[in-house]
């Protein structure tokens, strides 16, 4: 379950990571009250990304200019979502924007510090400079550091940022949590740091441990509401990459995207599906629909040689996965109806599926298409999709 960006802001008060003052906002009228000096930032309170190129966040210098962005914001529709609420946010001159997130790695059984030097929308130069490091068992300001040098921070910012870090962690940890996102965290002038916007994913058993976390806010959470009728996708370098990856968690995409980096793959796009995608248990029409468009999108990448699958979700899920992909994939071409005495040519048109290499936590007995390449490390899957990528496709 995924809180919006004001409930994951409460939560870094409690730790200290600090944030702008604000104020929720549920009618447009409200902001005849408002308690923030102007210009304020207005933003869209849906569980999805994407808000501010969709426009869904706004600046505003007065009263007049804020009712209406407002209004307008209220009305528009952010991947199927519209607001209830709407944080209205104090402006903020930042010099620069990082990514920081510590989350949660099924894979690894292990908590991971992601950080890029680069953080905001630009989601494509933030991935393409995403670093990671593992916390190998407990965690220290060493690891901190560690990944600020792989960022290439320097200076006085090493251990104010150390500090964040320590409290994202401290967040995660003590709260059950999956993912403690912050981006960007801005930098002004000054050299201060603020939370800018947050992304916190609270694991189902969490609520039940810490009440604390349904009661965030002015109402109980609830379940996210987004159309699942398509995967979450990101896209790197489509023309470049020849790598697709398809996982089930935003964690697990971004370990993916940095290990082909560091191995000197080239990732095209990734594909997140599953329970962890967007908070609850997919059925077997909506996960049908997400497989069906990945294929579809598919055919306009031709230069995707490799999907790369992680499956980490509960073994039935794997299964349907798999089974969709590979059932879909395989279905046999459809008979034409033709006249009598018109030769049409009897072979079909020659088509390039990718090699598909799988890796699935937990293991599949292998009763599936033995085209597949089977790997039960995900350093090794990644491995063999970069082998089979720089190998010449043939057609099938």
């Amino acid at each position: 379950m995924e809180l919006l960006e004001y409930q994951a802001k409460q939560l870094f008060e409690q730790v200290g990571i600090p944030t702008l003052p604000s104020q929720i906002v549920s009618d447009a009228r409200e902001l005849k009250q408002l308690h923030i000096p102007y210009p304020v930032v207005l933003k869209s309170q849906v569980r999805t990304g994407g808000r501010g190129k969709a426009g869904g966040i706004r600046r505003a210098q007065n009263t007049i200019d804020a009712i209406a962005a407002a209004r307008s914001i209220f009305n528009l529709a952010i991947s199927g979502q519209y607001p209830e609420f709407l944080l209205a946010e104090a402006h903020y001159d930042r010099t620069q924007e990082l990514f920081l997130a510590v989350v949660l790695d099924y894979d690894l059984q292990r908590p991971v510090l992601l950080g890029s030097a680069y953080g905001g929308m630009e989601i494509h130069k933030l991935l393409a400079n995403l670093h990671q490091v593992v916390i190998e068992e407990f965690f220290s300001p060493f690891y901190a550091r560690h990944l600020l040098n792989k960022m290439g921070v320097t200076g006085a910012l090493v251990p104010a940022l150390t500090e964040i870090i320590g409290k994202m962690y401290h967040l995660l940890q003590t709260k059950d949590l999956e993912l403690v996102e912050i981006n960007p965290l801005g930098i002004n002038q000054a050299g201060e740091l603020m939370a800018l916007d947050g992304k916190i994913t609270v694991h189902d058993t969490a609520i039940r441990k810490h009440p604390d976390l349904a009661a965030l806010g002015d109402r109980p959470l609830e379940e996210t509401n987004v159309n699942q009728d398509l995967p979450l996708y990101w896209e790197h370098d489509a023309h470049g990459g020849n790598i697709g990856i398809i996982c089930d968690g935003v964690g697990s995409a971004a370990l993916i995207w940095d290990l082909l980096h560091e191995t000197k793959g080239h990732p095209a796009c990734c594909w997140i599906l599953g329970p962890r995608a967007q908070g609850k248990v997919f059925s077997p029409h909506e996960l049908d629909h997400q497989i069906k468009a990945i294929l579809d999108h598919l055919q306009k990448l031709p230069q995707v040689k490799v999907l790369l699958l992680n499956l980490v979700a509960e073994r039935s899920i794997n299964q349907k996965i798999l089974e969709t992909l590979i059932g879909r994939t395989n279905q046999p071409a459809p008979i034409v109806n033709r006249a009598p005495n018109i030769d049409v040519p009897q072979s079909a048109p020659e088509t390039t599926l990718p090699e598909i290499v799988v890796r699935c936590l937990p293991a599949l007995d292998n009763t599936f298409d033995s085209s597949l390449y089977w790997e039960g490390d995900l350093e090794d899957a990644v491995k063999r999709a970069i082998a089979l990528s720089k190998q010449k496709q043939i057609p099938v």
